[in-house]
C-alpha cells in the first residue's frame, strides 16, 4: 500500500519527467540539411530568378499563394542578395524553386491519475489528459540550373513554419538557417 508522501513523490517525478520530454524537444526545432552538389562550383552563379513558391494549403498545392509564397520570396531575396547574388528577371544562372508544407502533429501533455487514499486502487485508469496540436512545417528551396535543367543545391528546413501569427518571423529565421549552409560569392 502507498503512502501518500510516496504518491506525492511519484507523482512529482512524473510531472517533471513530462516537462524535461517537452521542454527538451524545443531544443531541436528547426533542423536543417543542405545537398549540394558534388563537383558544382556555386560560386559561378551570379544572378538568380525566383519562381512562384508552392504553398501546401488544405486544399492541395498551391503556387503562388497570397500568404506564405510572398513571405517566402522576401526572406529569399534578402538571403540571396546578403550572399552576393542579383535578381533578374530573364537570363538567370540559377532558378530558384521554393515549397512549404505544414501538418499538425498531435501531442499529449500529461495524463492525470487519481490517487485516493494513497492508494492506486482507484487511479488505474487515467480521468482526464491534456494535450495538443503542434503546428509544424517544412521549407524546401531548390537551385536549378536553367542550362542544365538540374538542381545544384538544396536546403530543407524542417520545423520552419509555426503558428499563423508568427509565419513571417518563421520564414525568415528558417531561410536565414539554410543561407548559412550556402557559401558567399567572392
Amino acid at each position: 500500500m502507498f503512502k501518500p508522501d510516496l504518491a506525492r513523490n511519484a507523482h512529482g517525478l512524473v510531472r517533471g519527467f513530462a516537462f524535461f520530454i517537452s521542454t527538451t524537444a524545443i531544443a531541436f526545432a528547426g533542423d536543417v540539411s543542405a545537398f549540394p552538389v558534388k563537383g558544382i562550383n556555386l560560386a559561378v552563379y551570379r544572378t538568380y530568378r525566383i519562381l512562384p513558391p508552392k504553398v501546401m494549403t488544405k486544399s492541395g498545392l498551391q503556387e503562388d499563394e497570397p500568404t506564405v509564397g510572398p513571405l517566402i520570396r522576401a526572406a529569399l531575396r534578402a538571403e540571396l542578395n546578403g550572399k552576393g547574388l542579383t535578381e533578374v528577371a530573364e537570363g538567370a544562372d540559377l532558378e530558384i524553386a521554393t515549397a512549404a508544407a505544414a501538418v499538425s502533429i498531435p501531442q499529449i501533455e500529461a495524463i492525470i491519475y487519481s490517487f485516493m487514499d494513497g492508494t492506486s486502487q482507484g487511479g488505474t485508469a487515467p480521468i482526464a489528459t491534456l494535450s495538443r496540436y503542434n503546428k509544424e512545417g517544412t521549407l524546401y528551396v531548390n537551385f536549378i540550373d536553367p542550362r542544365t535543367n538540374k538542381s545544384v543545391w538544396l536546403g530543407i528546413s524542417t520545423r520552419a513554419l509555426g503558428k499563423p501569427a508568427s509565419l513571417e518571423k518563421d520564414i525568415n529565421k528558417a531561410t536565414q538557417a539554410l543561407f548559412k549552409k550556402y557559401p558567399a560569392i567572392k
